[in-house]
């Protein structure tokens, strides 16, 4: 889940809350039939069904977090046939026993098809919801209001209105309400892509399109906050002032864009650039071992040495490398990586300097 947004972490967590509520509550009402004493054999095979599909789909939920939609459409269908059932069994067994009420034996479970209902609304897009609102109505409203239309003495009790109310006109008003539904979330979906802009121009820096220091800054506190293995190395293009008094600013933006580019090239999918300020820059690499961080930053030296930089020649690069201890802070972790880039430089530069912790 690393690299999913900030929406998707927030949907894939209200998914598993959804199902590991769904599972406690099928599992409290499994636990209140069997102490009743003459339960409904619907009443003690539904419930425990319905925990138990809730506990695998969140299992497979947490196994692989790519099922996601997959998972949310199984568990729609384990909803909907489990409100569904009771429906026509209670129904069918009222109309063929004239001593039985359905109004008396149905369970009070009319507001789960609505939350239900409203649940399909959200998590789906209006397209997909519509077909599964129209069959999970249809499945649970068709035995109950064919049955109430036909028994008016059942059907003008509190309990028959109720359910009137719940099958018929409340799902209907749901129904009325999706187009509106459908606007709000393109409206919204606007809105987060213009945050999402936003806070993409706030964190990158406007020349090299990298982290800029404020985007750094907030990756760095998220991977010590992480408690993850990872390493740091600092990077100062070596006699980069000259360049600028040589051949101008706009030659030296070009340099930068150039340079962060070959280094952003150079890294896998577990580094970040960060331009740190001026010609110096970051690299945050997740995941890494000390004795790895050393490889990586030669790599880095490498790759800026070996081609031309338009139109100033070859560049070379110093860097200070260190890796992240037990009781780090990320001041302490960066004091290390600025030392060792000061060694690199005042020993002749063009080189790596690495600040590891003697064993």
């Amino acid at each position: 889940m690393q690299n999913q947004s900030i929406d998707e972490r927030t949907f894939y967590r209200g998914v598993l809350a959804l199902l590991t509520l769904t599972a406690l509550m099928a599992t409290a009402a499994s636990v209140l039939h069997y102490l009743e004493p003459q339960p409904e054999l619907m009443d003690l095979v539904i419930p425990p069904l319905v925990a138990l599909a809730n506990i695998v789909l969140t299992v497979w939920l947490v196994r692989g977090p790519k099922n996601i939609l997959h998972v949310v459409y199984s568990a729609f269908i384990v909803a909907i046939a489990a409100l569904s059932l009771p429906a026509w069994y209670y129904s069918l067994r009222a109309a063929q026993n004239p001593d039985l009420l359905l109004i008396d034996i149905f369970p009070p479970i009319s507001a789960f098809l609505i939350i239900l209902i409203v649940l399909v609304m959200v998590m789906l897009p209006p397209r997909r919801a519509f077909p599964v609102m129209i069959a999970a109505w249809l499945l649970n409203a068709v035995p109950i209001l064919s049955y109430l239309l036909t028994h008016k003495e059942e059907l003008w009790t509190p309990r028959g209105q109720e359910m009137l109310m719940s099958y018929g006109l409340a799902i209907s008003l749901l129904l009325v309400l999706l187009p509106f539904q459908h606007r709000a979330r393109l409206q919204l979906e606007r809105l987060q892509n213009d945050n999402s802009h936003m806070h993409n121009l706030a964190e990158r820096d406007a020349l090299t399109r990298q982290y800029n220091r404020w985007g750094g800054q907030q990756l760095l506190d998220d991977f010590m906050c992480s408690g993850t293995t990872g390493s740091i190395i600092m990077l100062d293009i070596d006699h980069f002032k000259k360049i600028n008094d040589t051949h101008g600013h706009l030659i030296g933006d070009s340099v930068l864009q150039q340079f962060a580019a070959r280094v952003s090239n150079a890294l896998r999918s577990d580094g970040h650039l960060i331009r740190w300020g001026g010609e110096e820059f970051l690299v945050l690499i997740l995941g890494i071992a000390e004795q790895d961080a050393y490889r990586v930053a030669e790599r880095l030296r490498k790759a800026i040495n070996r081609d031309m930089f338009h139109p100033v020649g070859r560049l070379t690069v110093s860097s200070g490398a260190t890796s992240r201890r037990a009781n780090d802070t990320l001041e302490s972790l960066i004091a290390r990586a600025d030392k060792a880039l000061y060694e690199a430089k005042a020993n002749g530069r063009d080189q790596v300097v690495c600040n590891f912790k003697v064993s």
